[in-house]
């Protein structure tokens, strides 16, 4: 106290007037000033932090907000893409019911998005490409919907508008990813944001908490040493306490001040405390959504178990998680239970799948990720199936369609088709034989055997087939050994008296005990392993011709009715085509026979006539003396009728020989004019007769060709010509066009009918057919020269009109010497 009273007083007397020194004085407003100072500065500070971590919270909750949007965004879309699925498979108009809610929720979804993203350029040109591809989805799944309602089945599962679908879902994940990705980004700097704010304002404040307290330590401790220093409190020490009072009052204000601070610290971890309410709500929401895909995935499941057709899934490693009735039902028929394979991988239940054309295309689907649809005929079921393999988000599904019904009625309209055109094709009895027997042969059996009817009454086996040539040596040697029993109670010879199939479905090993003859055959009959079997009358005409025996060998295989069906039709035509070819094999041994009558007959009428010509030419002559005027006259007339016949009969010769293909060509180098000059001069009289004019043109060529032919074939033609032309004129032209020389013989007479132009031509046809027919003639001229004009390699063509004439035109290769 006594050195404090000294101080004082020292200031006294160095300045009276102040009672107190100036360096104290300003200490003591220097004292004052500072702490106000800082706690407007520490104020500030914390309203500054404040305010910034509240705006990082704002960040961080707005970054949440994009996250969870997109999320349910892209569930939306996967609900709707789920029901139109579901829709697509069943027809079921309440599967849309998730497709119709999806679409409102993700056009206010992208939205939300659109505000929350407005201040981040990147982010919305990742919501453009997001609402794009949401509206190509959403029109895919209309196309789909729109196919399904028009019953336009195959349109709706067309795998190219299928993998359009798949690319822009996958288009819209990686979209709704890369958002995420980038907000996430963002969410974790402001995290880091938020936590440096908050760390900075804590620190702040502690830093604020401490210095006040130091500074109020030293302004404690220097008025302390003033109040010691100066016991004799004056007015400007009592000035001093008193500010000291009020620093002391305003950092009891800056103390509620930060309670306040801390009140707002206290809301802002109650804003994150909400925030994490919020993301709890969302994740049952997610959670809510997946109990509806698991809905989904169950009605998904019903459709597949009703399905008529096959339906398994597996998973990743070929495991069945899922099977329904029908494909438990072509398990069994292995063997397998199909109750009992879930969880089971597909190869170790089924090992003789292993190397199929089943592990390829599936192996290639899961590969390739993409639908895969094929065919496949199984030998033990001995049945087609059509199999479907659709790949999905790591599992496999299959669909496997029982096809054999459609294969086997279009193999059957392959055979019938095949068989109509083969039998078609020949007239040749032993031929047709053949063909029926080889038609079989193949996918529908493994041997056919034809049996027919002799003229006697009894029944032979004509042919026997099978793919290999020394199966069939065997079986014929067989067939001699152990010959059937055809008046038997069954069998061919019941098929060929009844007229009625028989099928063997299935041939027992009893039944083979029962018609084997001894031990050895019962051997052999096992050794063919005959599995089932068709035997078929071959009726036509109303009369059995023979019957038609199928047999299979292979496993699985087993004729029904639908296979009876077939082999009869293939029995009918079988039989029409040998009945076909047993009456053209009637028709040429009568033509055969015809051909030798004409031909002998001809023979024996030129004998005698011959001798007729012979002798009148002696008479003519006068042998016998001096002949007049009227005998003369009838000589004529007798020769002439003598020259007619003599061409008759020509022209028989010539018709048998050419249909008995027993003409023969000789080519030699000719000269056009002298024997179209010999034809003409034959028929000129008969022309000049009947006032007709006759014109020639013909060139003086050489060419290759049979010269008596070549006269015969224009003789023909121009008699015809004089014969049916009472007026006008007759023309013969030849010229050389290219390899061909033509002929054109024209008429001004009768004419000929349309409708008979090409009959013209026909053996014994004549234009006019009554008795009483003004021209005489066999009806063969026109049809040997047709046929001489063939032999030569050319032909002979028509032209006329009614009234107005005919023109024939004669077309023979040049082979010009």
């Amino acid at each position: 106290m006594d050195t404090a009273s000294e101080r004082v007083n020292t200031s006294r007397e160095s300045n009276p007037a102040l009672g107190l020194s100036l360096p104290g004085l300003a200490q003591r407003r220097v004292l004052a000033v500072v702490p106000a100072l800082l706690v407007f500065l520490i104020g500030a500070l914390a309203f500054d932090r404040a305010r910034d971590l509240v705006a990082d919270v704002r960040e961080v909750n707005r970054s949440h907000a994009v996250i969870e949007t997109s999320d349910a965004l892209l569930t939306r879309a996967v609900d709707a893409e789920t029901g139109q699925r579901a829709y697509l498979l069943t027809g079921e108009e309440v599967f849309l019911d998730p497709y119709r809610g999806a679409r409102p929720d993700i056009e206010a979804y992208l939205k939300m998005l659109r505000h929350l993203t407005r201040d981040d350029p990147a982010q919305a040109v990742r919501l453009n490409t997001i609402t794009g591809l949401v509206a190509a989805r959403f029109a895919l799944l209309d196309t789909g919907i729109a196919l399904r309602r028009s019953g336009d089945v195959a349109a709706v599962a067309n795998k190219e508008r299928l993998l359009v679908g798949k690319r822009v879902m996958d288009q819209l994940r990686f979209a709704v990813a890369d958002l995420h990705t980038h907000e996430r980004g963002l969410l974790d700097e402001r995290e880091d944001a938020e936590q440096r704010s908050v760390r900075n304002a804590s620190i702040l404040i502690g830093v604020a908490l401490v210095l006040a307290l130091l500074i109020s330590a030293l302004v404690n401790l220097t008025f302390s040493r003033a109040v010691e220093d100066r016991d004799a409190a004056n007015a400007g020490l009592r000035q001093v306490n008193e500010d000291l009072e009020r620093q002391s009052e305003q950092l009891e204000t800056q103390a509620v001040e930060m309670e306040a601070q801390a009140a707002e610290l206290e809301a802002t971890a109650e804003d994150l405390r909400s925030t994490n309410e919020e993301l709890n709500t969302a994740g049952r929401t997610a959670e809510a959504a997946r109990d509806a895909a698991e809905n989904a995935r169950l009605q998904l499941e019903q459709v597949l178990e009703n399905l008529p057709d096959s339906a398994s899934v597996f998973d990743s490693e070929w495991r069945w998680t899922f099977i329904n009735p029908a494909a438990k039902r072509i398990l069994e028929t292995l063997g397998i239970d199909g109750n009992r394979v879930k969880g089971k991988v597909l190869w170790d239940v089924i090992p003789q799948l292993k190397g199929t054309k089943f592990e390829t295309e599936t192996l290639r689907a899961a590969q390739e990720n993409r639908v895969v649809e094929y065919e496949e005929y199984l030998p033990d079921l001995d049945a087609w199936m059509e199999n479907t393999v659709v790949p999905a988000s790591g599992l496999l599904m299959t669909f496997t369609r029982d096809i054999t019904r459609r294969k086997r009625e279009q193999e059957g309209a392959e055979l019938l088709a095949e068989a109509s055109r083969v039998l078609a094709s020949t007239l040749d009895f032993e031929k047709t034989l053949e063909a029926v027997a080889r038609l079989a042969v193949g996918d529908f059996a493994d041997w056919c055997a034809v049996d027919l009817v002799q003229p006697g009454g009894g029944i032979r086996q004509a042919v026997v087939s099978h793919v290999d040539q020394a199966k069939i040596k065997w079986a014929k040697e067989l067939n001699k050994r152990y010959p059937p029993d055809y008046a038997g109670p069954t069998g061919v010879g019941h098929v060929i008296r009844t007229g009625q199939p028989e099928l063997y479905s299935e041939i027992s090993d009893e039944m083979l005990v029962a018609g084997a003859k001894d031990e050895h055959h019962l051997e052999i009959m096992r050794e063919l392993q005959i599995k089932s079997a068709l035997v078929v009358p071959m009726i036509a005409r109303g009369e059995t011709l023979g019957a038609l025996t199928l047999i299979s060998t292979r496993k699985g295989r087993r004729y029904g009715e639908a296979d009876l069906a077939l082999a009869m039709e293939v029995a009918t035509r079988a039989a029409i085509a040998i009945d076909n070819a047993q009456l053209y094999r009637s028709a040429l041994a009568a033509s055969e026979a015809k051909s030798t009558f004409l031909a002998t007959m001809s023979h024996e009428l030129r004998t005698p006539l011959n001798a007729i010509i012979g002798y009148q030419s002696l008479l003519k002559e006068g042998i016998d003396g001096s002949l007049n005027e009227s005998q003369l006259a009838q000589l004529s007339r007798i020769r002439a009728g003598a020259d007619h016949l003599l061409g008759l009969i020509d022209e028989i010769l010539t018709y048998s020989r050419v249909e008995a293909d027993k003409e023969i060509v000789r080519l030699e180098d000719e000269r056009l004019r002298p024997i179209v000059e010999e034809a003409v001069a034959m028929v000129k009289p008969l022309a000049d007769a009947k006032g007709l004019a006759l014109r020639v043109d013909v060139p003086d060529s050489t060419l290759k060709t049979d010269g008596g032919k070549l006269r015969q074939i224009l003789l023909n033609l121009l008699s015809n010509a004089v014969k049916f032309t009472d007026r006008g004129e007759i023309s013969l032209r030849a010229r050389l066009n290219g390899d061909a020389a033509e002929f054109f013989i024209a008429d001004t007479g009768i004419g000929i009918a349309e409708e008979n132009l090409q009959r013209i031509f026909d053996p014994f046809w004549q234009v006019e057919q009554s008795s009483t027919r003004r021209a005489g003639g066999t009806g063969l001229g026109l049809s040997v020269s047709r046929s001489l004009a063939r032999l030569l390699g050319g032909d002979i063509t028509a032209e006329s009109k009614l009234g107005e004439g005919s023109r024939f035109t004669v077309t023979l290769p040049a082979h010009r010497g």
